[in-house]
């Protein structure tokens, strides 16, 4: 019986074509390749105390595998195919301009359909989209109605030159000086719906802004809690990792972009004395920064100016509930910048960090369409914190009305991964 099944099995084994074999051995290559590389548990980074006992207990992705899309681990691949591959489910907005105190303006884009039951007092989910993003992002637009699903409201806040909204006056978008201009947008939506708790999300250089925005007004900035996710912490480290000739094509397209502002804004910005041609044969970023972005803001050098806008050295001012989640990968924000170590000193803030994911990536799963880790992550923090803000536990300024020594004790009850500090 042995040798017959033993036969029969070679006999069908060498009936099979070499090229299916061969694709046989490669799948099984390459799937073992996959789990034990690719297939990790995020690393989450947070200091003891009511923060973090709330966010292990009630955002159960924090411990799960993440499994990126097997066909698209890659850095640059997760990062260019979101834009091909995520949905775009159809929302409508209407606009909100907002006059800024320099004479430029900024815009909020409010979903027209409404989540049901509708109250004022509803939260509020700011999104501030990155680099000259805008309102039809995919990941913006997955979110918008993910949010009205589960009965939340969101918002978009575009930044002046953004989205279709007009650039009047030569400053552009740039992540720090821009916080005011968040702030004049967050006082328009209290004004409409004080009561309102704001969760306010960032991505990319959106995140930037929030950060330095938290930072400067703490517990006055009328935000309950926040995330970010793919923000670059040290402009120094992205910069040089944007630099690597691998990196490149991301470094063009960003260039590309500050080149458009200019294009259509030429006359505007000649009249202001900047050299538009000078500018335009600008062929990387670093370049863009140095002739054009660090000048326009007062800086004498290009490297004054990324040492003022890198947001790591604001962490230890924010003073409510921040959830940073970044990709070990993301050439905008290498693994070796993102400050893990100030979760030490600061228990406001905490770190999670997947092995794969690109920028604003982490699709997930076979089809990539469907929701990814940070969608998934998002919305469970979401979650968390209308449960604390509805509970009593936090206030609408973000700040802990309770203290955590309860949580502490539930916390210890059970085991969770003890993730490695850097």
């Amino acid at each position: 019986h042995y040798y017959i099944t033993n036969n029969l099995r070679m006999w069908l084994w060498y009936a099979i074509p070499w090229y299916l074999q061969l694709f046989i051995f490669a799948f099984i290559a390459y799937s073992i390749h996959y789990y034990v590389f690719s297939v990790r548990k995020p690393m989450t980074y947070i200091a003891h105390g009511t923060f973090r006992s709330h966010l292990l207990s009630q955002v159960p992705s924090l411990y799960r595998h993440y499994f990126p899309t097997p066909w698209c681990t890659g850095t640059h691949s997760m990062t260019l195919m979101r834009f091909f591959l995520k949905s775009r489910p159809h929302v409508e907005y209407r606009r909100e301009l907002i006059k800024l105190t320099d004479g430029g303006t900024a815009a909020l884009d409010w979903p027209v359909v409404e989540p049901e039951p509708y109250s004022d007092t509803l939260p509020i989910c700011l999104l501030i989209p990155g680099v000259a993003g805008h309102s039809q992002e995919s990941y913006l637009l997955n979110w918008v109605t993910d949010l009205r699903a589960i009965g939340l409201r969101s918002v978009v806040f575009l930044n002046r030159g953004a989205g279709g909204c007009p650039l009047d006056t030569p400053m552009t978008y740039d992540g720090f000086h821009n916080k005011e201009d968040l702030r004049l947008a967050i006082c328009k939506i209290k004004e409409k719906y004080p009561q309102a708790p704001i969760i306010a999300g960032g991505t990319s250089m959106g995140g930037i802004t929030l950060v330095h925005y938290l930072a400067t007004y703490g517990f006055e900035a009328k935000v309950t809690a926040a995330m970010v996710q793919s923000t670059g912490w040290c402009i120094f480290e992205s910069v040089k990792s944007l630099s690597k000739p691998s990196n490149m094509i991301f470094n063009l397209y960003l260039t590309h972009r500050y080149k458009e502002v200019i294009v259509e804004n030429k006359e505007m910005f000649e009249k202001d004395g900047v050299d538009t041609e000078e500018v335009l044969k600008c062929r990387t970023v670093q370049e863009i920064h140095k002739k054009y972005v660090a000048p326009q803001h007062g800086y004498s050098t290009v490297e004054e100016y990324w040492d003022m806008l890198s947001p790591h050295r604001q962490l230890l001012h924010v003073k409510i509930p921040l959830l940073s989640l970044n990709a070990a990968d993301d050439v905008f924000s290498p693994e070796k910048s993102i400050p893990v170590h100030l979760t030490e000193t600061n228990p406001n803030i905490a770190f999670v960090v997947t092995a794969k994911g690109g920028h604003i990536g982490f699709m997930e799963g076979v089809n990539p369409r469907q929701a990814g880790y940070n969608d998934t992550l998002f919305y469970e923090y979401v979650q968390m914190i209308r449960k604390l803000y509805d509970s009593g536990e936090l206030s609408l300024d973000g700040g802990w009305s309770v203290e955590g020594s309860d949580h502490e004790e539930a916390d210890n009850a059970r085991q969770y991964p003890v993730w490695p500090q850097k």
